[in-house]
């Protein structure tokens, strides 16, 4: 029998009262780790050569979202000489896509809300086809990879078709390379999934790689550079986003494709970091986002006033 505690007018055993701070301290563990979340931000710097800025990522103007209030996944597009940045604007329940214009100080407007629905909206990935702006934004929720034709540019999207469906697709790129139309997704968290078509309207088919369950979240959209083609990539190795790898595409057709580690950014170009996942540029900026891992308490500390 373990020894007897008074307590007020309570008697409990020490092996009770044992417990009980046992069960005090989880209990307030947990609560530390409710009371804690992830903050991102977007980090944009003037192109002047990718080399030049992978050494360089830790001088950038910082787009720092109000409190409780998250932005991730940036996406540069220019059209008509100004530079649209669009990203995922996430309120801690659902996200929704917005953007902002960047002038050539890199100050930026007023962010504006163009895409709300009543699932959860993210990775909103730009590209132009012939004179139309497309988008194919994550909607996980859906089941699904839809094609969104830009009516009036920026404001007013709509659906034009579902590209696949039928899996928790995240974070899908589509690109026209060597006469195809080829949508990277990622299933199961990081399984790369690639589907290719003769046309935008046509049947996207499943490639053989896909039986493999390669590893290889899109952390942004393809681009070329010193006449590579590259891609984003994830690296969830220790953590969901982690760090990125910038791979290079060597062999890609409808039987087989193969990529090569060319440079790896790590979440140290700016302090406290815990994750960078998404890397996006064009001929004028380059736009990456940081993750850190904040007390609620702290929120409007790393917020932009």
């Amino acid at each position: 029998m373990g020894t007897k505690i008074m307590l007020s007018n309570f008697k409990i055993t020490f092996l009770d009262h044992f417990c009980l701070i046992t069960l005090l301290l989880i209990v307030n563990l947990g609560l530390a780790q409710e009371t804690r979340r992830s903050k991102y931000f977007i980090a944009l710097k003037k192109n002047e050569g990718v080399e030049i800025v992978l050494n360089t990522l830790d001088t950038f103007t910082a787009f720092l979202p109000p409190q409780n209030m998250l932005y991730a996944d940036p996406m540069i597009f220019k059209h008509h000489g100004v530079n649209y940045l669009f990203f995922e604007e996430f309120d801690y329940k659902k996200g929704t896509i917005a953007y902002v214009t960047v002038k050539h100080d890199l100050q930026l407007s007023e962010p504006v809300r163009v895409i709300e629905m009543s699932n959860h909206l993210s990775f909103p990935y730009v590209f132009k086809e012939g004179q139309e702006i497309y988008m194919t934004p994550e909607t996980i929720d859906l089941k699904e990879v839809g094609l969104y034709k830009a009516m009036d540019f920026p404001h007013n999207w709509q659906k034009k078709r579902v590209l696949v469906s039928g899996y928790d697709f995240s974070d899908p790129i589509l690109f026209k390379y060597n006469n195809y139309y080829w949508l990277f997704v990622t299933i199961n968290t990081s399984e790369l999934q690639i589907f290719f078509a003769n046309s935008l309207e046509g049947e996207f088919r499943p490639h053989p790689i896909n039986l493999l369950k390669v590893q290889g979240r899109n952390a942004g959209g393809v681009f070329y550079t010193n006449n590579q083609l590259i891609r984003p990539v994830m690296d969830c190795r220790k953590t969901y986003g982690y760090a990125m790898i910038l791979k290079e595409i060597v062999k890609l057709n409808t039987l087989e494709f193969e990529e090569r580690d060319i440079f790896t950014i790590n979440p140290t170009w700016a302090p406290d970091l815990n994750g960078t996942h998404t890397f996006s540029l064009n001929e004028d900026l380059i736009v990456y986002d940081g993750r850190r891992s904040i007390l609620i308490s702290e929120d409007a500390a790393y917020s932009n006033h």
